[in-house]
């Protein structure tokens, strides 16, 4: 149960690299290329990371992994929402026993705010049922509602938690962020935390839902820049194609955490 895949078709761990060259980068420092970087399956310091993991409960080391997978917003008949677009998870992993989103992050978190629930919402009332469907996959997995409140957060911190829920009833969904930093930006990922644990309460989740955040430090993304400045989305094909990585992780210090809810 180790199997790699591009949305939802059937590929090799390469191929997926194949698939992601296609994808929007805007830079060295888009999240999704350390992001498919660090699980390559290739990579021997992933037991290591896999054992820290399970030393707080989380098991990483089995199931299937999707890349780019897309969740539906669904209405109770169970078909799509007229204008709505699925929400693409950077990485889904499906096990026998648990479904888990997980979002990777960079410099995204350092380069403004994120458009609030609110702000979504304005001038387009038909949004207002997207954001409803999101809500019941939370719902349904036992988040507690406290909409006032909720309507604060942003809202792609709602429908990458729906992510995690939808269709869980025989599974537990994990809900995790993947957050990459350097030197540079090692503050700003701190207070990023700090609102994903403020966020995390607002929505209202409980212990059925499990919410984990992985710090993973680049240290050398000075050479990176110098190398691979004027490089995109063809660093994927870069990774495909040698064996030498292009971003240099701290393994030894990575951190993973569980935001435990008070409610």
């Amino acid at each position: 149960m180790n199997n790699y895949y591009f949305g939802n078709g059937n590929s090799k761990y390469k191929d997926v690299l194949t698939c992601l060259s296609t994808t929007e980068v805007k830079s060295y420092e888009t999240s999704s290329l350390p992001l498919a970087q660090f699980w390559n399956p290739d990579n021997k310091e992933l037991k290591l990371f896999y054992k820290k993991c399970k030393a707080v409960g989380l098991d990483l080391s089995k199931g299937h992994r999707y890349f780019e997978y897309p969740t539906p917003c669904l209405n109770n008949e169970g078909k799509c929402l007229k204008n709505s677009h699925p929400s693409m998870t950077d990485l889904m992993i499906i096990n026998d026993k648990e479904q888990i989103a997980i979002e990777g992050k960079y410099t995204e978190y350092s380069k403004g705010k994120y458009e609030t629930i609110n702000e979504w919402l304005e001038n387009k009332p038909h949004k207002k049922e997207i954001k409803d469907q999101w809500f019941k996959y939370i719902y349904d997995c036992g988040a507690t509602k406290k909409t006032k409140i909720q309507n604060n957060i942003p809202y792609q911190f709602l429908h990458r938690t729906a992510s995690a829920c939808f269709c869980c009833s025989e599974k537990n969904p994990i809900l995790i962020y993947q957050l990459f930093y350097d030197s540079r930006n090692k503050a700003k990922k701190d207070e990023f935390i700090s609102n994903l644990q403020k966020w995390a309460k607002e929505l209202g989740f409980t212990k059925k839902i499990k919410f984990f955040i992985i710090e993973v430090e680049i240290k050398n993304i000075k050479e990176v820049k110098e190398k691979y400045d004027k490089n995109h989305a063809d660093l994927f094909l870069i990774m495909r194609e040698t064996e030498k990585p292009i971003y240099e992780f701290d393994w030894e210090n990575i951190k993973v955490k569980e935001v435990i809810s008070e409610n």
